[in-house]
């Protein structure tokens, strides 16, 4: 067994063999929790083809397996769904969001965050897989420089048509940490109002959340209408806090299909144009502080998170383009006092 989980649940056990008297009412441990700490994950999924890329956004039956190695994680019936607006009309295989009943998370003391979003390549296609590892690492490189930020788990990942009319195809992928999990590790909940303001965030965290997107490339975002991003109230800050997801129209991953926000002045989505606040000076020396310290560890990524060497070059080079004008005081001036307002 994983020595991270079997501390874990031995924990969960020591506290209530010392504390009879106090009820669990939720394990503090999730189902993501268990296979984040794997070192490796093989999800296999079993469900209707046809019935789910016709129903689009209705959960139908699935069997879902999950192993490491020799160590089966869970093998249960639960249920599955397609997503994503535009990877819909365009994947063989659009990404899916699983879903598990509450009581069997709570049978195996889990804590109950019912559903688990994935996200596999499109098609079978040596592109198509690299746009799914560059998006792992464009999250992967958002945890370096911010807690407040989804965590992912890469996976082979395995899909069986139930109805045996078409064939099992193999896909890499990633698991996403649901979102009450993450605002519960904020110690907030999400917040979901008809109507935002960017004014209304924390000011910090919203230079950090836009900087972090003109670094990848990314104007696919807006906080009025909260699209591609969460919004996290934290009621002992008396804030709310902007997380970034869904990296797929973003300039380092260059997908075939991406297109830049319509409304920026930009032609393709590698060109960058930063859509966040007016920074102050002294605003502007503390984030280029803070990207400058988190430049190895997220340059690392590259190799890590990359097979293909020719990926490794482009993507390093793409960011190292962003570093270029993190360095360089009056580029990072002209850039971050822009006051546009899109």
């Amino acid at each position: 067994m994983n020595p991270v989980r079997t501390l874990l649940y031995s924990l969960l056990f020591f506290c209530t063999f010392l504390y009879p008297s106090q009820v669990f009412l939720q394990s503090t441990v999730s189902l993501f929790d268990l296979v984040y700490e794997l070192d490796s994950a093989e999800v296999t999924i079993e469900t209707d083809f046809k019935s789910l890329l016709k129903k689009k956004d209705e959960y139908q039956e699935a069997k879902v397996l999950i192993k490491s190695g020799d160590e089966v994680l869970l093998d249960t019936v639960g249920e599955i769904r397609t997503r994503g607006n535009a990877r819909k009309t365009i994947c063989y295989m659009p990404p899916t969001k699983l879903r598990f009943d509450k009581k069997y998370l709570e049978n195996r003391d889990l804590s109950t965050y019912p559903t688990l979003k994935v996200v596999n390549s499109c098609s079978f296609t040596n592109l198509a897989e690299s746009y799914v590892r560059l998006e792992h690492l464009i999250y992967e490189a958002y945890n370096i420089l911010t807690d407040r930020s989804f965590r992912t788990k890469f996976i082979k990942l395995k899909y069986i048509d139930s109805q045996g009319k078409k064939n099992p195809v193999d896909f890499e992928g990633f698991l996403i940490e649901h979102e009450d999990q993450m605002a519960d590790r904020m110690h907030g909940e999400i917040f979901s109002p008809t109507y935002f303001k960017p004014e209304m965030l924390h000011r910090e965290s919203y230079i950090l959340f836009a900087m972090f997107q003109y670094m990848i490339g990314n104007t696919d975002w807006k906080v009025l209408n909260k699209h591609n991003l969460e919004i996290v109230k934290v009621n002992q800050d008396r804030t709310c806090y902007p997380v970034a997801y869904d990296f797929d129209y973003a300039g380092a991953v260059h997908a075939t299909y991406a297109v830049p926000n319509e409304k920026v002045p930009i032609k393709t989505v590698t060109e960058r144009f930063y859509l966040g606040p007016c920074q102050t000076d002294v605003e502007i020396e503390s984030m280029r502080a803070l990207f400058s310290s988190k430049k190895d560890e997220i340059m690392a990524l590259v190799e890590k998170c990359l097979s293909n060497k020719k990926q490794q070059d482009i993507c390093a080079y793409y960011l190292g383009e962003f570093y270029e004008v993190i360095e360089n005081e009056k580029m990072a001036q002209a850039v971050f006092s822009n006051c546009i307002d899109y």
